[in-house]
């Protein structure tokens, strides 16, 4: 009866929603915008509720909400208001990137250091390399007709791209996933280590990338000083700026714990924060990661100030994967099904495969090589915001590549934190279900000797495992 309730009552909130916006004009400027929030947040609630009932995460239903309301089903959300409510968008990534900053204590981190240097290094360098290789096989069948079309040069340079653009994962869709379970503990640690880590070699390596391989897809463009220096400031700005802002932030909140600030503090922080980034040009997402990392570990109040973050998280994340689910072009899927296909399967293989790889390597324990991968499939914001910039660059093939690439996305953004979710609510992995070592046959120094009695045996092993 619940589900039953909860599908009504969504019904109708669309039924009103849509009949408020097609029927009547704006009373005042801004009225559309106004509505649309309210609208947002109230089906975003519903729908997580529907998708918590029967058993997926709350933001696959807020991604659900923009997706039926975005301007590719019932056109609620049109690409105007889409821009509209921009600034709102970042607002909210900003909180999330203050929260998973805050997220990365060091007394967690330090523990988890070689998992999740070894796991980022890997699963790059797999999923980097893997995806390239079945970009050029795709260009070989009529599944990507402009691959088709260009030549060998053009492929690997497309190939190159790609890659490193697939080896991204996204720490919004991962630090809701969190929290929303309320999880901790070695497999939470590693998996949002990993992802925040890897989304800032990504970043470097894309760049990168794309001012080496742009002579093959733009003829007569080199690689000049230039691009490195807006790299440097796009990232490592970034950083700074955040560090900074998280240093000065820090003595607002002070020293005492029992001390209350009011929670306004934070979101006055958080818009200038979206201000700056914009002004100087650096990544919002990196700005916030820094300044929570720097709040959390410098200031005895950090723990405040995420609490604070937590208790309106629901409305956040409500709104922020509402508008996200909007932003997806559906009409990908149709060009490229089948091509995207392979891409989202060969990459989550690949995924898999540098995990176990990289916390092999690591000496991880049994729990954390079974399962880290699958909180690494997740692809957001940032990720989209990447494939933009490809359009940018090249505008030659770039509209083609960010069609196949949404046609990824969708399938990421949607399944990723299901599997995240599948992982984390799993029981721990005990130690025992390793393979056992091959037993040799007892020599003759390993017989038992009469004269000292029976055999001693073993204590029974610890079965819960390195969680």
């Amino acid at each position: 009866m619940r589900i039953i309730g909860l599908i009504l009552t969504l019904v109708l909130l669309f039924g009103i929603t849509y009949v408020v916006l097609s029927a009547t004009a704006p009373a005042f400027p801004g009225a559309e915008v106004a509505v649309l929030i309210g609208f947002i947040l109230l089906v975003a609630n519903v729908t997580g509720s529907l998708a918590a009932s029967v058993g997926l995460p709350r933001l696959t239903g807020y991604l659900i909400v923009g997706i039926l309301a975005g301007p590719d089903v019932f056109g609620m959300i049109s690409a105007g208001a889409l821009e509209d409510l921009a600034l709102i968008d970042s607002f909210a990534l900003a909180l999330i990137a203050l929260l998973a900053g805050g997220e990365l204590k060091l007394s967690q981190l330090r523990p988890q250091a070689r998992n999740i240097l070894y796991t980022t290094l890997a699963v790059t360098g797999v999923v980097w390399a893997g995806m390239a290789l079945i970009i050029v096989l795709l260009s070989l069948s009529p599944l990507v007709p402009f691959l088709s079309a260009l030549p060998f040069s053009g492929v690997v340079a497309v190939a190159l791209i790609v890659g490193i653009w697939a080896a991204n994962s996204s720490p919004d869709l991962t630090v809701a996933v969190i929290e929303e379970t309320h999880t901790s503990g070695p497999l939470a640690d590693v998996v949002l280590g990993v992802t925040i880590v890897k989304d800032v070699v990504v970043i470097v390596l894309f760049t990168l990338t794309m001012a080496l391989v742009a002579p093959l897809l733009n003829p007569g463009e080199q690689l000049t000083v230039h691009v490195l220096v807006e790299l440097g400031q796009e990232v490592g700005g970034a950083l700074v700026l955040g560090a900074a802002l998280g240093w000065v932030f820090s003595f607002y909140l002070g020293d005492d714990k029992d001390r209350s600030r009011s929670p306004l503090g934070t979101f006055l922080f958080a818009y200038v924060m979206v201000v700056l980034a914009e002004r100087l040009h650096v990544e919002l997402l990196l700005t916030g990661v820094a300044a929570g990392f720097v709040i959390e570990n410098l200031s005895p109040a950090g723990d405040r100030m995420i609490r604070g973050i937590q208790s309106v998280s629901v409305v956040i994340f409500a709104f922020f994967f509402a508008v996200a689910g909007a932003r997806l072009e559906l009409g990908a899927i149709l060009e490229f099904w089948l091509a995207a296909l392979i891409i989202f399967s060969g990459r989550a293989w690949l995924t898999h495969r540098g995990a176990r790889i990289g916390l092999g390597r690591a000496g991880a324990s049994l729990d954390l090589r079974a399962k880290t991968w699958q909180g690494l499939i997740s692809q957001g914001g940032v990720t989209l915001g990447l494939l933009l910039l490809i359009e940018e660059r090249f505008p030659a093939v770039g509209p083609d590549v960010v069609t196949l690439g949404m046609a990824v996305i969708i399938g990421s953004i949607l399944g990723g934190p299901i599997l995240l979710k599948r992982a984390i609510t799993m029981p721990v992995i005990p130690e025992s279900r390793a393979e056992p070592e091959p037993k040799s046959q007892p020599g003759p120094e390993s017989q038992p000797n009469p004269e000292s009695g029976p055999p001693r045996t073993s204590a029974p092993a610890d079965l819960a495992g390195d969680a």
